[in-house]
């Protein structure tokens, strides 16, 4: 059977109907018509509905496929607290990227065997594909200018299409600090490595850790729902995550081990454990007390809600303990 079988549009009022009747879902908190505008106006069902795989569903008896405890409120309020945690995820993942920026200029700064510009000319030589994204930014309102001062650019008409193409032809008089600037944030992360591996000296983190930190940051820009996927034994998580992990007294093997193989948890200790060894001065501190903040007050607001989950509960308590550790 097809999606569209299997799955046909419905308009909010049947996907209420459907969350009550089919799924087992309750409107204890909110109201069936509040719903309805909620999933009109405010947040889709797709992005609502998504955090119900936190739930436990009934295994047998006339409520079998169901799900257990699980109020509308519940999945509205889930919501609620993923935008805040992703709005301050954008925050940190720039603080990071700005950090790692600056380790990596002071390094070519200080570097004797290179001027600057030789640097980016033999990153891009060996890295076609950066080239190829600098390309798709010879227009941008932010960077296209920096792009066409230091690159050379060529324009040419495409019959087919009718469009005029641009392509760098020559990128020899572009400095690193420059082309920093230009570069999304996995593409820094690859002139970071290329630096550091031709001059045989570490990364700030391992590689795994870095594209966790990225993964996270592309996750949180296209603003995906992160905080449903906290279910466990999902993913192996690094040896360098392992071992920062494994030096907090407070979480035991088996927590370590349970919560690690959740993507959500991993990217977020990825995240906390590479903001403290990059970031630092006042915006560290303002950043650790945003994150005091949202954990310790908004995330506690409605606990009510959540005390019968207990992936919801333990998660909370594992971030809370990788908090206070790091931050």
């Amino acid at each position: 059977m097809s999606n569209k079988d299997h799955k046909p549009k419905l308009n909010p009022y049947q996907l209420v109907h459907r969350m009550k009747d089919e799924k087992g879902i309750s409107f204890n908190y909110t109201s069936e018509n509040d719903a309805v505008d909620f999933l009109t106006d405010h947040n889709n069902y797709l992005r609502t509905a998504c955090y119900r795989f936190i739930y436990p569903k009934y295994q047998s008896g006339e409520n079998k496929g169901k799900y257990m405890n699980l109020d509308f409120a519940y999945l509205q309020e889930l919501s609620v607290l993923d935008m805040h945690y992703r709005f301050l995820v954008k925050k940190m993942c720039s603080d990071i990227e700005h950090s790692l920026c600056m380790m990596l200029l002071k390094l070519i700064d200080n570097d004797p065997t290179t001027d600057g510009y030789d640097i980016v000319e033999h990153f891009l030589d060996s890295h076609k594909y950066v080239l190829k994204n600098l390309e798709r930014s010879i227009c941008s309102p932010h960077t296209g200018n920096l792009i066409q001062k230091y690159f050379t650019i060529t324009t040419n008409h495409d019959e087919t299409t009718g469009k005029n193409i641009s392509t760098i032809t020559s990128y020899n008089d572009c400095p690193a600090w420059v082309l920093i600037e230009c570069l999304t944030f996995g593409d820094l992360l690859e002139f970071y490595k290329y630096y550091c591996k031709t001059r045989n000296i570490d990364l700030p983190a391992s590689w795994s850790t870095l594209n966790l930190v990225r993964s996270l940051r592309n996750g949180a820009s296209h603003d995906v729902c992160l905080l449903c996927h906290l279910t466990t034994g999902a993913c192996i998580p690094s040896q360098e995550i392992t071992l920062a992990v494994k030096h907090i007294p407070s979480i035991t093997t088996s927590q370590r081990q349970k919560k690690l193989s959740s993507r959500t948890l991993l990217e977020f200790t990825a995240l906390i454990y590479l903001y403290d060894k990059v970031v630092q001065g006042n915006i560290k501190k303002h950043r650790s007390d945003e994150l005091y903040e949202l954990f310790t007050k908004r995330f506690t607001q409605s606990k009510e809600f959540y005390k019968n989950n207990n992936i919801l509960i333990t998660s909370y308590h594992y971030c809370c303990k990788i908090i206070d550790h790091y931050m």
